[in-house]
């Protein structure tokens, strides 16, 4: 008589032992994480949160391991996490729209970067890369191009608009002077040039400013050029009409490059040559590189001019 007691003991055992894990370890997922993956792409593919992600396995930071295994938190916790988020939600901002991007044979983050319009930094950032290595099949999230802020808005000195950026050339109000303001005495002293501008790189944005300590486009310009003997207007629109006009294919080192921004005002940069140039970005917050074929400026380039010339040797 103690025999059957004693199984149906057992068997109760193993009934409560296994609701248990059917709430706990069986209700959960696993997955390998694989090259290119990242906590944004996991969560997003999983519909789980990162914070989710990162509190079930223990996680400090959001840097993943090749064939590392994740636990995917059950649905339970799946939707006490969501409501979380949801309380929350109206004091955050919401994140921006992402595409994915497979990356290519020859592909490398420059030419991406240059492509999206975003640095090399922030698409590591965002993908936590801790390398710039890529492989041919990776995935890249990459935000998407309407998300992009309008940068500099607005940055002309002291607020004012070019008229009719609009126009055809032969229209605007007063030609462009047909000459440049001066002339290099030789290629070293562009080269120097192209040197100098680069020491302001990292220099702090500050619409109106004019000094090392916060600067915006058009001073960072006059700046430049004051160092080399040349006296450029103050404000981007006065700047817009000086010098000579030059086709985007025909830029060299020096010359000032255009930009329309909201309206008719505009936004102006120097070209350093191999299609950079380099501006105070409100973007950035900073004076940094930027590239012409990157679709943000590609769309926006109104002209190039130049302020110095290079005598041709004949």
């Amino acid at each position: 008589m103690i025999r059957p007691w004693k199984f149906l003991g057992i068997g109760m055992i193993v009934l409560l032992v296994a609701v248990g894990f059917s709430h706990k370890g069986w209700a959960e997922e696993r997955y390998t994480v694989k090259s290119g993956d990242s906590l944004y792409g996991i969560s997003k593919s999983l519909g789980v949160s990162i914070e989710a992600l990162k509190k079930t396995n223990g996680l400090e930071g959001d840097s993943l391991k090749p064939k590392q295994v994740l636990t995917i938190p059950s649905s339970r916790e799946k939707k006490a996490d969501e409501n979380a988020e949801k309380s929350s939600s109206s004091s955050s901002k919401k994140p921006l729209a992402m595409d994915s991007y497979v990356v290519q044979k020859g592909d490398t983050l420059a030419r991406i970067s240059r492509t999206v319009g975003h640095s090399v930094d922030e698409i590591k950032k965002m993908n936590s890369l801790p390398t710039s290595a890529l492989k041919i099949g990776q995935v890249l999230l990459l935000p998407k191009a309407e998300r992009r802020l309008d940068e500099e808005a607005g940055d002309l000195g002291h607020g004012e608009e070019i008229a009719d950026l609009s126009q055809p050339e032969g229209e605007k109000e007063e030609p462009a002077a047909a000459t440049p303001l001066g002339k290099w005495n030789n290629s070293d002293e562009r080269n120097l040039f192209v040197r100098v501008v680069k020491t302001f790189l990292g220099v702090p944005y500050k619409l109106g400013g004019s000094t090392l300590r916060g600067i915006d486009c058009s001073a960072f310009v006059k700046k430049i050029y004051e160092i080399f003997n040349i006296e450029l207007p103050r404000t981007t629109r006065e700047q817009f009409l000086i010098g000579k006009n030059v086709e985007k294919e025909s830029l060299e080192e020096g010359d000032l490059v255009f930009f329309k921004r909201r309206g008719n005002s505009s936004h102006v940069g120097i070209y350093i040559g191999a299609n950079q140039f380099v501006h105070a970005s409100s973007y950035n917050r900073q004076v940094k590189i930027d590239y012409l074929d990157a679709p943000y400026y590609s769309q926006r380039f109104l002209k190039g001019i130049r302020v110095k010339e290079l005598e041709k040797e004949i």
